[in-house]
């Protein structure tokens, strides 16, 4: 069971909803870890029992930290044995996900970075210990993060069982979860498969509209499913009374490489900001200390989505750009029409995806080559058959990937609160209409 799929939405999220409003407050916790870790048997049944025994294990090290805050040497071993684990579960899975072809296993790194976040704010002291095993299982697993995030830190937390049942923010939760739900299966899986049909019709024959056109494709199917599923987790989080985080601010419409940093995966730069970047700055700040700090960050937010080559190469070439900006371009930038410091954006990372999205150097290249026009035709007739019979499909992404619809349901919801239910409520219906559609 994924949570896009529809034993989920009609099954698993109302019988969780209605165990968990009916249960008494002080039980809320409790009631929630054990959905999560029914959510986790159910959906990676292979990986119930590591992980169960990871948590347990991590609970165990951060009770032994707490009661041993006065002496320094055990406090510190207690520290270090949490950081060694969490460190090599994700090195460990990640490689194996590596050798076997596979995705990075976000559930795991979502637990681990979560983890080590809390590990050295509470040996920092700017947390305090989660002593009940529940709200450790729930700040730690709580089954809406899980798939993608986002990361939050110990010292937003607050126990559900400290929350109570509003009929608003539940159904807040729900629209907002319903419309990442839908991001995911209504954009993003048929751009996926968009992509698949573009870089197939390119590797017969390459055109500099295809090149363009498949990065694109790509770029917006990775933001959809990203975005999503992190406000789905929101959304989640809404209705069961925790207040996760955003994680994506429509980075591809920044005005500068850093800022598109600060806007894609934003709680996961802000985490090795924190705990990377902060802990290497000193006073001094001088331009080498920079320049290492960012290649630093940028490489480790290419990690997050698993330790390959391209990835760490795409975190290489963003920290390049940021570098290129912080010394040189930064004014012109300032003074240029924001629409071009867009475009300028907006061409640089789409030349940053060909990276992402491929590990091959050959293939890379022959991109590149073709952005640029070299030795290939504007476009040719698979591609743009292909175009005329997903017109709608990409009309939809491209609207959807910049911020006008999100500022009128802000502008709707603030200036005029009954009609934004209203619509909400008939935008509900026809998304799960359309998520039910695709799914079936």
């Amino acid at each position: 069971m994924n949570i896009n799929s529809l034993t989920f939405l009609y099954l698993f999220l109302p019988g969780a909803l209605l165990v968990f409003n009916l249960a008494p407050k002080k039980l809320k916790s409790i009631v929630l870890a054990v959905i999560s870790g029914g959510f986790i048997l159910f959906s990676k049944p292979e990986d119930f029992i590591f992980l169960s025994a990871d948590i347990i294990i991590l609970y165990i090290l951060s009770e032994a930290l707490s009661k041993n805050s006065e002496n320094q040497k055990r406090k510190k071993a207690f520290f270090l044995s949490a950081l060694f684990i969490n460190i090599g579960a994700i090195l460990f899975y990640s490689v194996q996900s590596q050798l076997s072809g596979g995705f990075s296993p976000f559930v795991l790194m979502v637990i681990s970075f979560t983890a080590i976040g809390y590990f050295v704010d509470l040996y920092k002291g700017e947390a305090k210990a989660i002593h009940s095993p529940a709200d450790f299982i729930v700040f730690l697993a709580f089954f809406g993060k899980l798939t993608r995030g986002p990361l939050f830190r110990a010292k937003d937390f607050i126990s559900v069982s400290e929350s109570g049942f509003s009929l608003s923010e539940t159904g807040g939760g729900l629209y907002l979860f319903i419309r990442g739900l839908a991001k995911y299966v209504v954009l993003a899986t048929p751009l996926a498969q968009l992509h698949e049909e573009l870089f197939a019709a390119n590797s017969e024959e390459i055109s500099v509209f295809g090149a363009w056109l498949d990065m694109i494709v790509f770029s917006m199917m990775i933001f959809f499913d990203l975005s999503g599923f992190c406000d789905m987790a929101r959304g989640l989080g809404k209705c069961f009374g925790m207040e996760l985080p955003k994680n994506f601010y429509f980075p591809f419409q920044s005005p500068s490489v850093s800022d598109f940093l600060d806007r894609f995966n934003m709680t996961v730069t802000a985490f090795f900001r924190h705990y990377v970047y902060d802990v290497l700055r000193n006073d001094k700040n001088s331009r080498p200390q920079f320049i290492v700090n960012t290649i630093l960050i940028s490489m480790l937010c290419g990690i997050w989505f698993g330790i390959k080559m391209n990835f760490i190469f795409w975190g290489l070439y963003i920290a390049a750009f940021i570098i290129l900006e912080e010394f040189f371009l930064k004014k012109i930038l300032r003074e240029i029409p924001h629409f071009f410091a867009r475009i300028y954006t907006f061409a640089v990372t789409m030349f940053s995806m060909v990276i992402f999205s491929s590990s091959d150097l050959g293939s890379i290249i022959t991109s590149y080559k073709a952005m640029f026009g070299i030795g290939a035709a504007v476009v040719t007739d698979s591609i743009a058959y292909i175009v005329s019979q997903n017109v709608l499909l990409l009309v939809a992404g491209a609207f959807f990937l910049i911020s006008a619809f999100s500022m009128f349901i802000r502008h709707l919801s603030k200036n005029n609160r009954f009609a934004f239910n209203i619509f909400a409520v008939f935008e509900s219906a026809v998304l799960l209409v359309l998520i039910t559609a695709e799914l079936l």
